[in-house]
């Protein structure tokens, strides 16, 4: 094993598509290993982490996970499932990236982004991608559905975005509810995360 390997590399391996371009090969394995130490601080590192069909990660029983990379960058967020009923992290690079500015802000968000200085405006673009990526793997292993950037308005506040559902997604999670995303610049990273509380369980009554 090289510097890189951890326990289950090959299994997990044996799950990305044969003909991976190096940097795609790259970014799993970094994946994982932040995954693999997340999962050992909670004494739950016991099994190799393997892709579900919309190449999403599956987790150990009773753990929520979320992973993401970029470059030579990786992170992971992991939680008990009794504690959380999801968790989405995402990190990105700075970069061009005008495809963002058509594939991302609902009309109200480019109101908040156009009024700040322009040469903020990418920035901002890349940090609302970065925390809608966030909502949407903190959300999809609940609803099971894929659902676009625009099912959610963001707003910049302290620490990251006020979040403020325009869909609904569930029963718990209606349009209207709110959350608050956490949004962070290091450099020339930009990290999102996502925690999302525990459901509410309502027992039986007498």
């Amino acid at each position: 094993m090289d510097a890189l390997g951890y326990g289950f590399e090959d299994i997990e391996l044996a799950t990305l598509h044969e003909r991976a371009v190096p940097s795609r090969v790259l970014g799993f394995r970094l994946g994982r290993l932040a995954a693999h130490r997340a999962l050992r601080q909670l004494g739950r590192d016991d099994g190799p982490i393997l892709s579900g069909t919309a190449r999403e990660p599956l987790w150990p029983p009773g753990i929520a996970g979320s992973i993401s990379h970029a470059g030579t960058n990786a992170v992971a967020l992991v939680a008990p499932s009794d504690h959380t009923d999801g968790v989405g992290i995402d990190i990105e690079e700075r970069r061009p990236a005008p495809e963002l500015a058509e594939q991302v802000p609902r009309s109200e968000e480019w109101d908040w982004i156009q009024a700040s200085p322009r040469e903020r405006h990418d920035e901002l673009v890349l940090a609302l991608f970065s925390a809608k990526e966030s909502i949407f793997k903190a959300f999809y292993p609940r609803v099971e559905r894929f659902f676009g950037f625009e099912a959610a308005s963001l707003v910049p506040a302290p620490g990251g975005f006020r979040a403020r559902l325009v869909s609904d997604l569930d029963s718990e999670y209606p349009a209207g509810r709110h959350f608050h995303v956490g949004c962070r610049w290091r450099g020339d990273l930009v990290l999102s995360w996502l925690i999302l509380p525990q459901s509410e369980v309502t027992g039986p009554t007498a």
